[in-house]
């Protein structure tokens, strides 16, 4: 090769790194830890929502979606790392952050708000406080609020009435549940979606708390063969964006951003409800077998909680007291 082709290569090599460093200053870099596996639906879907936000914004906004396993975090952590910036958007069920904003989780109160015309309803009344909560305390922008479907109880043997769970041994995710597992006379063992599974497997525990659409993607009917179908909750969710990073990003993108995380809300609850229909299809084609409460077994429910609401309510003051008002009267209690 003589020399001008030599010195042509070197300049075009030179031009490419400098329009890739260019390019690369344009570019803003976002983390985005889900704590679902990454196979599981709603991981499936934070992975598309961020695609679609980096081909909105024409790269100008990167997202990579971490699930569960992929960083060293779990549900639990959720809040905390979106708010020291350990990762820039987060997304977690209102519950698992308990340790946190305690105070939000009026729609995991067991038998309060249990289907998702109930949640639509009773969403306006907290979103405006759980937005306010996590950007005062956290400094956390919530980008979208959604639902997982209703949670039942997923066990090794057949449970027909509330009163059957006596002695069980379920795994439960937030502190509410506990406290229910506790007033139908069993116990909660607390743990994480990874580790409810190997739970089963080892047979620590009886069954768990969760919607059929993760006991569908968990596989969980390999182990478990009956479904007690008594939608004590759904699954309120908050995606979750660092507010400094947001506001550091160009009007442009930022408006992007927010206006495909408002398009995508429908897509999240579209997800969820068909998720959910399909998943219960799946399990009975496994071989599990969904029972369904009678009447007079979800009044006890409700009748046997309702101590338990007050008691919540009190232990968060104003605001627990005016959110459990409003989620009772939007719920129909």
């Amino acid at each position: 090769m003589d020399r001008t082709r030599v010195m042509a290569t070197v300049a075009g090599l030179m031009l490419a790194f400098a329009a890739g460093t260019a390019a690369a200053q344009g570019t803003t870099e976002w983390r985005f830890f889900t704590y679902f596996p990454p196979n599981d639906k709603p991981a499936q879907l934070n992975r598309a929502f961020a695609e679609d936000v980096t081909k909105a914004t024409n790269g100008k906004l990167k997202i990579t979606v971490f699930a569960a396993g992929e960083l060293p975090y779990k549900a639990p952590d959720v809040v905390k790392a979106v708010a020291t910036g350990q990762v820039q958007m987060g997304d977690v069920a209102v519950g698992f952050a308990s340790g946190d904003v305690p105070e939000l989780n009026v729609l995991g109160l067991p038998f309060l708000c249990t289907s998702y015309d109930q949640f639509d309803k009773a969403l306006p009344m907290v979103k405006p406080v759980a937005d306010e909560v996590l950007q005062k305390k956290f400094g956390a922008t919530v980008a979208i609020h959604w639902t997982m479907p209703p949670q039942n109880f997923w066990l090794v043997k057949p449970v027909t009435r509330l009163d059957e769970m006596k002695g069980l041994k379920v795994r439960a995710w937030n502190p509410e549940q506990v406290e229910m597992m506790r007033a139908l006379g069993g116990s909660a063992v607390s743990i994480t979606s990874a580790e409810v599974i190997p739970a089963l497997e080892r047979k620590v525990i009886d069954g768990a708390i969760t919607s059929a659409l993760s006991a569908s993607d968990w596989r969980a009917f390999d182990i478990v063969k009956f479904g007690y179908m008594v939608n004590m909750t759904m699954g309120h969710q908050v995606m979750m964006v660092n507010s400094a990073e947001l506001r550091k990003l160009p009007a442009g993108v930022r408006q992007t951003f927010l206006a495909k995380a408002a398009e995508w809300t429908a897509k999240y609850r579209q997800m969820s409800e068909q998720g959910d229909q399909s998943a219960r299809q799946n399990l009975i084609a496994n071989k599990v077998t969904l029972t369904e409460p009678s009447a007079d077994d979800q009044r006890k429910a409700q009748q046997l909680m309702r101590p338990m609401w007050d008691q919540w309510a009190g232990k968060h003051g104003a605001i627990g007291k005016s959110l459990l008002a409003a989620s009772i009267k939007a719920c129909g209690r």
